[in-house]
């Protein structure tokens, strides 16, 4: 009997010694396993964060982009100056009509010239110019023998009270985007910003007379003007720049 009380105890002793260790091994599985799953689900929030801010990075990569392309390849394009003196000889008067023709710039943008601003400089004084819906006059359809002996240039006086203000004289409008109140100067189109020198400055615009400003759109590169009235006024007609 003794033996067997021994033996019993000793199996009893070898459970408990058991039990509790594997009791002891499964509270740290479950603990590692908590710890396992919690980093699982912080990697997962920090993978979701970089994520949405990566795209919302890329987003305003691609609008900047766009923005600058735009800025790069949009402008005005000057192909020619015109100025009109219509005294008689010219070499008695000075230039008091100029036509500025402009293009839009080559893979560019349309440019809405209502938002266009005009900076003309002459004998020391800046005069800026914005667009006055009733100066327009379209010849896309008819043409015209004589750029200058258009009526719209009446509307270009000072009775009209409008020295600050510019015209728009279009040449060729293929897409039909150019109109009085929503002047669009499209791929294709050609336009005359025209204005009255005399109406604006005071003053006729005479021999050797330097000129200089920009036209700028609202968005994209200006067109610079830069150019010296000639010495000899042979015509009432002439190309300046």
């Amino acid at each position: 009997m003794g033996m067997k009380n021994s033996i019993f105890t000793l199996s009893r002793f070898l459970k408990k010694q058991f039990s509790l260790k594997a009791d002891v091994k499964a509270e740290s599985g479950i603990g590692v396993l908590i710890i396992f799953i919690a980093l699982v689900l912080v990697a997962a929030v920090a993978a979701s964060v970089l994520i949405h801010t990566a795209g919302i990075l890329q987003q305003k990569a691609s609008a900047t982009g766009t923005t600058t392309i735009n800025q790069v390849s949009t402008g005005l394009v000057i192909s020619q100056i015109l100025g009109y003196d219509g005294a008689s000889p010219p070499e008695a008067g000075g230039i008091q009509f100029l036509a500025i023709f402009v293009t839009d710039n080559s893979g560019g943008n349309s440019i809405n010239m209502a938002n266009v601003t005009l900076t003309l400089t002459l004998h020391g004084v800046t005069a800026v110019l914005v667009y006055n819906n009733s100066i327009f006059e379209s010849v896309s359809q008819s043409g015209t023998s004589s750029v200058f002996g258009s009526t719209v240039w009446n509307n270009l006086s000072a009775s009209h009270n409008n020295p600050n203000n510019f015209g728009i004289f279009v040449i060729s409008d293929p897409s039909h985007s150019l109109n009085a109140k929503y002047p669009v100067l499209s791929p294709g189109s050609q336009a005359a910003i025209i204005l009255n020198v005399t109406n604006t400055f005071g003053t006729n615009l005479t021999q050797n007379t330097h000129v200089s400003g920009q036209i700028t759109p609202q968005i994209g590169i200006p067109a610079l003007v830069n150019f010296v009235a000639p010495e000899a006024f042979l015509n009432h007609a002439m190309t300046l720049q």
